[in-house]
């Protein structure tokens, strides 16, 4: 059998409504301090676990309709680590540079959380900024960057985990990320969790060469 790669415009598609997802977290988070703790508290959690139960309500109607677990664990996952983010990420002075981006994405995410198939950008390209991007830039960074070892070390660790351990260490290295000021393209996060089931070796090369492109260019200059 063939394997048929999706045609880019569902591809699109699928991460525009990735990335409307996280946009209406990062907004949920910021209105409601309630239900960013309910979400923080399911880091690392599986979806039966007790003390995920509160985001059920949360993220059910956020879901993309008929989802298995697996990308259901995916969303419940980029949700905590939104959440987990320290309260100053959630500030009201971000609103006015997020209202542009909202305003691209928020017809791709109704209240259901169906993507709205005529509001998803076109101009999307096929990835958006990786996770090994963003240790690159944490590398690079200006002010409390990381070691070139210790992200090097980080990359290298997520790149061979399987799904479980993907989930398991990602908030460790986001924590390490989100401390240096480096920004975290969640979207883009999120396909590659929902993918990496059956994708992981694509994705890991991916990152590892978005790590050693930033680092690289960075010894250049």
């Amino acid at each position: 059998m063939t394997f048929q790669a999706p045609d880019a415009s569902k591809r699109q598609k699928t991460r525009a409504s990735y990335t409307a997802f996280a946009l209406s977290i990062e907004r949920l988070c910021r209105a409601d301090p309630g239900a960013r703790a309910a979400l923080r508290a399911g880091l690392r959690r599986d979806l039966d676990h007790p003390r995920a139960r509160p985001m059920h309500r949360l993220l059910t109607p956020r879901l993309p309709e008929g989802c298995d677990d697996q990308t259901a664990q995916a969303h419940y996952a980029v949700a905590s680590l939104i959440a987990a983010q320290p309260r100053h990420a959630f500030t009201s002075d971000q609103d006015d540079d997020e209202d542009t981006e909202a305003e691209q994405g928020k017809q791709a995410f109704q209240e259901s959380g169906e993507p709205d198939e005529e509001a998803a950008s076109s101009e999307l390209t096929p990835y958006g900024s990786s996770f090994g991007g963003s240790l690159g830039q944490a590398v690079i960074g200006k002010g409390a960057s990381m070691r070139m070892s210790a992200a090097e070390s980080r990359v290298n660790l997520l790149t061979r985990q399987s799904l479980r351990g993907i989930h398991l260490h990602l908030p460790a290295a986001v924590n390490q990320v989100r401390a240096t000021g480096a920004p975290i393209d969640w979207g883009q996060l999120l396909a590659d969790l929902v993918n990496w089931r059956y994708q992981s070796g694509r994705i890991s090369r991916r990152w590892l060469q978005d790590f050693y492109r930033i680092t690289a260019r960075a010894d250049r200059d």
